[in-house]
Formats: C-alpha cells, sequence, structure tokens
C-alpha cells in the first residue's frame, strides 16, 4: 500500500516559530486591533447618538415654546378685536397699527427668544406690522429673503404653526382665523432668536451640529466649522437621506475620515432632523495612540522574529536541503557523488556529511561489482539462446537437396545451397554482436522463406510490405527466421495452402515487424498456451519441429525484453477468420535509459 509521505521537517520548524512567536502577537494585536477597537468605536458611537437624541430633544422643547407662545395673540383675541373694529370703520389704521404694534411688543419684542415679529392682514399682505431687534433695513430683507415663503403660508387654509428654514435663519409662520367664524384675517411671522435658542447646551467640542427642519433645502449649523469644503461630501450623503416620511430614525455614515449621524424625528407641527459630524482622528485618538505602541511593539520583535529565520535557515533547513539535494542526485544514478562546498554549521550535520560520503563510495563499490556480475549473465544467456539451432530442420533441408539433386537441375540445387549457406552462416555467427541492420535480418529470412517455398511449393504464398526507410535501423540477430518458421509449422504445413505476409512498418515511436500466416483459427486454450510459452510459465512438452519452434518463439520474446526492458517485446493472436498475426515491437531509436542504469535499478529491486 502507498504510504503517506511525512512532513518536511523545515516545514515543520518555520510552523513552530510562526506559533511561538508569530501567534501571541497576531493574537494580542488583532484583540488590540479589533476586539477593543471595537468596542471603543461602538460605546464612541453610543455617546454620539445619545448627544444628537438630547441635542433634538433640547431644541424641539425650545421651538414647541416659541410655538406655543405664538398661538397666544390667536388666542387673547386682542388683534383679532382690533380687526373687527378697523373693518367696520370703528378705528382708524393709525389707532389699528398702534394696537397690533403694542400687542407684538407685549408678546414677541420684550421676549429675547424672539428676533422679528411680522404682521400683515390677508387682503393686504404688502402692510407690514413689526417690532424688531435688528436694524432698520431688515424690512428689505424680509421681502427679498422671507416673503415668498410667508405668502405661500398665507395662502394655504391652515392655522397650523409652520416652521422654516429661510437663509440660515429659524423661523415660525402661522395664519390668524377669527374664532366665531373661522375666518383668516391675517398671517404672523416670527424670527426666532438663535442665541437663546442654542443657548445652554453644553455641547462636546470634539462633535460640529446642524438641524434640518421639514425640507434638506437649508440648515442651520451649530459651528461654522461644520461647512467646511472637507466635510461637504459627508453632508451631502446624510442630507441625501433625509426624508419628512420618516416618524424616527437614525443613519449613519463613514467617508473614511469623518463619521456622521443624522437623527430624524416627526413632531406635531414640524419634522426635525438633526446632524452630527465627527472627526474620526479625534474621537478615535486613543485607538491611534494604541495602534502606534503596538507598531512599535512590532518594530522590536520582528528583528528577533528574522534572527530566529535565519538561524533556523543557516543551522538547520539549509544543512538538511544540502542532504536531500545529494540524495536525490544519488536516486538519478550519481552513484559515490561526495558532498562538497562550504563546512556544515555544526557538528551534527559534520557527523551527517561524512557518514552520507562514507555510505555513496561504497554503494558504488557494490553496485560496480553486482553491475559487472550480472552484465555477464546476461551476456552468457543471449550467446545461450543465438547458439540454439534446429537439427531437424537442417536434417530435412539437406535431405530434401539430395533428392532434388537427383530428380531436378543444377540451378534449383545451387540456389537451395546458397539459401542453406546464408542460414548456416547467419545462424553461426560468432562475432557476438547484439544488434544488426534490419536488411541482413531480412536477408536472412528471405533465405529461409526461399527454402520454405521450394518445400511447399504451390502450397505456400509470400507476400512482403516493407518500409525501405527502416533498413538500417537496428535489431537483435535472428528474430525474424523463428517466427515465420513457427508461422510455417503451426499455419502452412496443417492446411492444404497459405499465405506468409511479412510487414515492416513505423508506428509511432515504434518499428513493428508482424508475420501473418493462414492456418486454423486459434482457440482461447491456444491463445492462453502461446501466452504461457512466450512468458516462460511453463515448460515447452511438444514434440519434434513443434517443440523447436516454441522454443524459438519464447527465445525471440526474451532476448527482445533483456535488451530493450518488459514494454517491448513478441505478441501471437488471432487476426481475423484462419488468420494468426505474430507482431514484434522494438523502439526505432536507441533507448534513452542506459544500459547500466537499467541494471542498477534491477539490483535496487533486489535489494528491497
Amino acid at each position: 500500500m502507498k504510504q503517506k509521505r511525512p512532513k518536511s521537517l523545515r516545514r515543520r520548524l518555520l510552523f513552530l516559530t510562526a506559533v511561538c512567536w508569530i501567534v501571541p502577537v497576531l493574537f494580542i494585536f488583532l484583540f488590540i486591533t479589533i476586539s477593543y477597537r471595537n468596542s471603543i468605536i461602538e460605546k464612541t458611537e453610543m455617546l454620539m447618538e445619545e448627544w444628537v437624541k438630547n441635542f433634538t430633544s433640547l431644541h424641539a422643547q425650545k421651538i414647541d415654546e416659541a410655538i406655543t407662545i405664538s398661538k397666544k395673540p390667536s388666542y387673547e383675541l386682542v388683534i383679532e378685536k382690533a380687526w373687527k373694529r378697523y373693518k367696520n370703520g370703528g378705528i382708524s389704521h393709525a389707532d389699528f397699527y398702534r394696537e397690533v404694534n403694542g400687542n407684538l411688543i407685549s408678546k414677541f419684542y420684550n421676549d429675547n427668544r424672539f428676533v422679528i415679529s411680522v404682521f400683515y392682514l390677508s387682503e393686504a399682505p404688502e402692510r407690514l406690522y413689526y417690532t424688531s431687534r435688528q436694524p432698520a433695513d431688515y424690512i428689505q430683507t424680509y421681502h427679498e429673503t422671507v416673503e415668498s415663503e410667508a405668502n405661500k403660508i398665507t395662502g394655504m387654509d391652515t392655522s397650523d404653526a409652520h416652521v422654516r428654514i429661510i437663509d440660515n435663519k429659524l423661523y415660525i409662520i402661522r395664519n390668524f382665523y377669527t374664532t366665531t367664524n373661522y375666518t383668516k384675517f391675517g398671517t404672523l411671522v416670527l424670527e426666532l432668536n438663535q442665541d437663546k435658542l442654542f443657548g445652554g447646551i453644553s455641547k462636546d467640542k470634539d462633535y460640529e451640529m446642524g438641524f434640518f427642519i421639514n425640507s434638506n433645502d437649508s440648515m442651520i449649523y451649530y459651528d461654522q466649522s461644520l461647512g467646511d469644503d472637507e466635510k461637504s461630501h459627508i453632508l451631502q450623503t446624510l442630507s441625501a437621506r433625509y426624508s419628512t416620511n420618516e416618524n424616527w430614525s437614525m443613519i449613519k455614515e463613514n467617508d473614511g475620515l469623518h463619521t456622521g449621524l443624522l437623527y430624524q424625528q416627526r413632531f406635531d407641527d414640524y419634522h426635525f432632523g438633526a446632524l452630527l459630524v465627527a472627526n474620526e482622528d479625534i474621537i478615535y485618538s486613543e485607538l491611534n495612540d494604541v495602534r502606534n505602541r503596538i507598531i512599535l511593539i512590532l518594530i522590536i520583535i520582528v528583528p528577533v522574529f528574522i534572527y530566529m529565520l535565519y538561524f533556523i535557515t543557516r543551522h538547520i533547513t539549509k544543512p538538511i536541503g544540502r542532504m536531500i539535494g545529494a540524495s536525490k542526485e544519488l536516486e538519478k544514478g550519481n552513484i559515490g557523488m561526495q558532498l562538497e562546498g562550504d563546512p556544515m554549521p555544526n557538528a551534527e550535520f559534520t557527523y551527517l556529511l561524512q557518514s552520507f560520503n562514507r555510505m555513496s563510495s561504497e554503494i558504488k563499490y557494490i553496485i560496480d561489482y553486482a553491475y559487472n556480475e550480472e552484465l555477464a549473465k546476461k551476456e552468457a544467456k543471449i550467446i545461450a539462446l543465438q547458439s540454439q539451432i534446429n537439427p531437424h530442420f537442417l536434417n530435412n533441408t539437406l535431405e530434401m537437396m539430395n533428392w532434388q539433386a537427383r530428380m531436378a537441375g543444377d540451378v534449383e540445387v545451387t540456389k537451395m545451397i546458397e539459401a542453406l549457406g546464408t542460414l548456416l552462416d547467419y545462424s553461426m555467427d560468432r562475432s557476438n554482436k547484439k544488434l544488426i541492420h534490419l536488411s541482413e535480418e531480412l536477408r536472412c529470412a528471405d533465405a529461409y522463406l526461399y527454402i520454405a517455398s521450394m518445400r511447399f511449393g504451390q502450397r505456400l504464398r509470400i507476400e512482403k510490405e516493407i518500409d525501405d526507410s527502416l533498413l538500417d535501423t537496428l535489431v537483435p540477430q535472428l528474430i525474424l527466421q523463428p517466427i515465420i518458421e513457427n508461422a510455417v509449422v503451426h499455419g502452412v504445413e496443417v492446411i492444404k495452402s497459405g499465405v506468409i505476409r511479412l510487414k515492416v512498418f513505423r508506428e509511432k515511436d515504434n518499428v513493428i515487424l508482424k508475420v501473418i500466416n493462414t492456418g486454423k483459427n486459434m482457440t482461447e486454450e491456444d491463445i492462453d498456451r502461446v501466452q504461457n510459452i512466450l512468458n516462460s510459465k511453463n515448460p515447452v512438452k511438444e514434440i519434434g519441429n513443434k517443440t523447436h519452434t516454441s522454443l524459438g518463439i519464447r527465445n525471440v520474446n526474451e532476448r527482445i525484453k533483456l535488451i530493450y526492458g518488459e514494454e517491448y517485446g513478441l505478441t501471437i493472436l488471432p487476426n481475423g477468420e484462419g488468420e494468426t498475426a505474430s507482431t514484434i515491437t522494438i523502439p526505432s531509436e536507441p533507448m534513452e535509459i542506459p544500459e547500466k542504469d537499467k541494471l542498477l535499478k534491477l539490483f535496487m529491486e533486489k535489494i528491497d
């Protein structure tokens, strides 16, 4: 079973370092920067929300008081009675003016919560009755800024108080109706004193305040700095979210530099929207101080951590890497290599280096000895396989030649003698060559096929398909003749007439030598028997010439596998109805793996 690969010591050391150093520091840093920071931010935002609610409540209370005062002249009927007498001709306009102004002075001029009070009759809005703490040019300002809004409310059929912010000033505007038949006869306009409105409220210096009433078109700034350009973005964002449809809501926005709150609440006569904007650098200054201290701690810790990494790398991971690299070189076949270079940084790895070098030298000696011994065995086996010749075939051939000499002319005898000579020279070659050109192997096969054709006559037909570009390919000696002989013995001999087709072609990176013969169909038992013969699992039990051919095909398969490897060799399988195909597969190019390395691999597998 495949074993799970153990983890690297280098990774474990780095992990341990990270756990012992980075994790505690990171935990503290995260606690302070996240948990502690979030807690501070949450508490600060709660205080801001409470403050803006209190701000709204206090201002709403003062506005409600001003609205209540604005209703008193209507309830006391002083102006209403004077208007009725003036309308009926009971008093002159001058007397009416004195009575209206007297009432405005007693109710509003003497109350420092109001700056200006203006009254005008519905049928004559251009004629104003007013009192003012402002300079005499106020009337011009009134006509320019307030008059149009006041006239709109005059045109409404309502006695409710209307609170408006006009030109950054706060006004209360309401219509007067008679108490008997509810007839509108005039309009009262009051400007509130902002100093008194804002007075008595202890505002946090870190916050900047302002508010809307009924519309976000105009706003009163509690602090003039609230209108600075740097706060324009967050003010626009909050203003866009102001809605008179909300009974009450708290909205928070952040633009990276400022935190803003919009608290809106509906009251009986108006809708109030309070704005609070705070600079984050100011309200979170304590957090910035804590962050700076953490950065200072990290500046101190980082060099220590870097030195630890350097120490581990220099004294542990780098020596381990050198040892691993040397081991990989040894695995690649660089037997006997010596680990040289800079000395190891400590005694432990120095001992490992010396032990590795000694072990590498000893392995090289053992491998060289085993290689030479295995090579000798291999050469002996190949020579023994090549030396196996079929005496029965030679006897039959000589007997046939003798018969031909008596019965036929000299030409045929000469051709057969030449063919036999070619076979004998090729089979008895003792030059110890492992590989020959394919053209030589085909010449031997042609000699055998000529003798076979002379023996079987018209019973045997021979066909060839050979790629001439492969004639210089190097192949093992005597691999085709045993296959053709097997095709003759097991195919042509057992039927009246047959065909042997010899094909040589390239297939991807391999050269294919295929012999196809007609004959009896192979049964499953025949396929298993041939497979066992090729794999040398069972001894050859056939007799006579068939024993020789079985031994021949097994030897061909073994020789190819010995020379090229287990992925190459001979296969014998059915090739359709009444045909059998014997296929030899060898590489088209010289093997990339050196012979010595294959034996080394074999030796290491035996040791395991």
